[in-house]
């Protein structure tokens, strides 16, 4: 079996290279991609013969298809033919439990715990690693399996225990997520010293509308970004518009996907645009949606974002079935995001942290008096 699907991930590699870009095109570069596909076909022979223990060879085959993809993405998967209809599904849902899945230290971890989720109310915290799901350790185990898990158990209304080692990783711990009825949160809206901000949490299907509704009777003076991470790419342009009237809103570019650009619709617009707080935990979506209103001339205030936002796709070669970055959205200087993440027009120096201190947004509450005065 362990022949096939070397078989199998040499053509992943081939196809995962051409799409991601990164396919060379000197014929010394392509002898060398050859011979380290061979290379790595010998190792597997080795390991499987000389390693001390037997080995599960699926298991490893799954582990060397992930370790493929997802160090070219973290989100990347080579899934099998029988889940890839259940994958596809899962794609078009809210994390199960308001989990949103990472990697760290080799294991699953916490991206991003949506709030009022049963992840948020067990009290998991953003980047502890989930060393366990069901006493199964997740170490070496594609992110898209332990996905699927965690999505069944949901679906069949079940109470998952996690073994979760804290973001310091000192301290471990049983963690149950409960069942329950849910929904994803889009927005708060709060007041800050007269401002009204805007707190956007996710970005789920119907969230630039919900956004609008929220906002309507008072727009957003600041919009705070700092915790986006999941959500939808047509949802933050959507809300995007809500504060732009017209332009280019969003833009991506791949090498065979193409180019596609968003604009924005001018009968949209409800507000302004505002003052934008981003940081390093500003991901994806949050980086699409900042990206537009920067692009268009909004303020950004704070630190760099995690630039990590791919346009994927789910690509299908005969027998290999890949999820994978097709397509890079671009930041306002038309460079991608990814990698290079967005610069704040308004860095904020870091400071040794005063409990109950947020310099980010007191940044933008100084800024936005300079404005009150100036239109006075």
């Amino acid at each position: 079996m362990w022949r096939t699907r070397i078989a199998v991930l040499g053509t992943s590699v081939l196809v995962l290279l051409l799409f991601g870009g990164m396919l060379m095109a000197g014929r010394d570069e392509e002898e060398d991609l050859f011979r380290s596909l061979g290379n790595l076909a010998e190792v597997v022979h080795l390991v499987l013969t000389e390693y001390v223990d037997e080995l599960n060879e699926e298991a490893l085959s799954l582990s060397l298809d992930a370790g493929i993809v997802e160090s070219i993405d973290p989100f990347a998967a080579v899934l099998p033919a029988e889940s890839v209809d259940a994958y596809r599904e899962l794609l078009q849902l809210p994390p199960a439990y308001g989990l949103a899945l990472s990697s760290r230290l080799g294991s699953a971890a916490a991206r991003h715990v949506m709030v009022g989720s049963p992840a948020d109310r067990a009290g998991l915290e953003q980047w502890e690693v989930i060393e366990r799901v069901e006493g199964v350790n997740t170490r070496g185990r594609p992110l898209w399996q332990v996905r699927l898990e965690l999505a069944e158990h949901e679906r069949r209304g079940e109470t998952v225990t996690l073994t979760v080692v804290d973001s310091r990783v000192d301290e471990r711990r049983e963690v149950a997520l409960e069942p329950a009825s849910w929904t994803p949160v889009p927005a708060e809206a709060e007041e800050k010293d007269d401002a009204q901000v805007l707190v956007v949490h996710s970005l789920p299907q119907g969230a630039a509308a919900a956004i609008r509704e929220l906002t309507a009777a008072r727009a957003p003076e600041i919009v705070d970004l700092r915790q986006l991470v999941w959500g939808f790419e047509e949802e933050a342009v959507a809300t995007a518009d809500l504060f732009v009237a017209d332009g280019v809103l969003g833009l991506w570019r791949g090498k065979r996907a193409g180019e596609q650009s968003f604009k924005a619709d001018p009968e949209v617009v409800t507000s302004a645009l505002p003052l934008v707080l981003v940081g390093p935990e500003t991901e994806g979506v949050g980086e699409i949606l900042a990206a537009a209103l920067q692009r268009t001339g909004a303020t950004l205030v704070g630190h760099p974002t995690a630039g990590h936002a791919p346009h994927m796709q789910l690509i299908n070669d005969g027998d290999i079935h890949l999820w994978i970055p097709v397509a890079f959205w671009l930041r306002a200087d038309d460079q991608p995001i990814d990698s290079k993440g967005l610069e704040p027009d308004e860095l904020v120096a870091p400071t040794t942290e005063v409990e109950g201190a947020d310099p980010v947004l007191e940044r933008a509450l100084e800024l936005r008096r300079v404005r009150l005065d100036e239109a006075a």
